[in-house]
């Protein structure tokens, strides 16, 4: 009978444990972050070249990257992301939501659908957009996938992203600090 007690006791500290470092291994993203431009790689922004009245040509402008603040509030596997472009005098808000349990949300958009797939994939979170949409030529596809990693004091976040088009492929670096 004690055997069996303590057959009993190892297996469920075993599950507790178990538990315990399942829930330890979402990564918790919840918090203030500011876009830190040196150590991120954006896309370039080509400016058009200009003409000056005597027709020559200027070299393109240069385009300084705006200010982005990512604000992520966190429940389980629900994310809230705020993220504030700042350019100049302009700026602008907008907010998504990321349900990452690994099942399809599918929003209308403009001539088609979008389809956002998240989930945790061990330490790091995975966002996956597909927007197919209609246009003269036929149905036109693009996607682009996010991975969200944190170092392993909390302090950097970095979405390595991958966008996909007819045109190729791009893909951009951005980290942020925790604010």
């Amino acid at each position: 009978m004690k055997r069996l007690q303590r057959t009993i006791a190892t297996t469920a500290l075993l599950l507790l444990g178990i538990a315990v470092a399942a829930a330890q291994a979402e990564p918790q993203f919840g918090g203030s972050w500011v876009l830190d431009r040196s150590q991120s790689q954006l896309p370039a922004h080509e400016g058009r070249t200009q003409k000056a009245p005597d027709a020559q040509e200027q070299p393109p402008a240069q385009h300084q990257p705006p200010q982005v603040t990512l604000v992520v509030a966190q429940q389980g596997n629900t994310l809230k992301v705020t993220r504030t472009v700042a350019m100049g005098t302009r700026q602008h808000s907008m907010t998504d939501m990321i349900v990452a349990d690994g099942s399809d949300q599918v929003q209308q958009g403009y001539r088609g659908n979008v389809v956002t797939r998240s989930a945790f994939e061990g330490d790091r979170l995975v966002v996956t957009h597909t927007r197919t949409k209609k246009t003269d030529q036929g149905e036109q596809t693009m996607s682009r996938q996010s991975v969200w990693t944190l170092s392993p004091d909390g302090r950097v976040l970095t979405i390595d992203t991958t966008m996909h088009s007819s045109r190729g492929d791009r893909a951009m670096k951005t980290v942020y600090q925790r604010s």
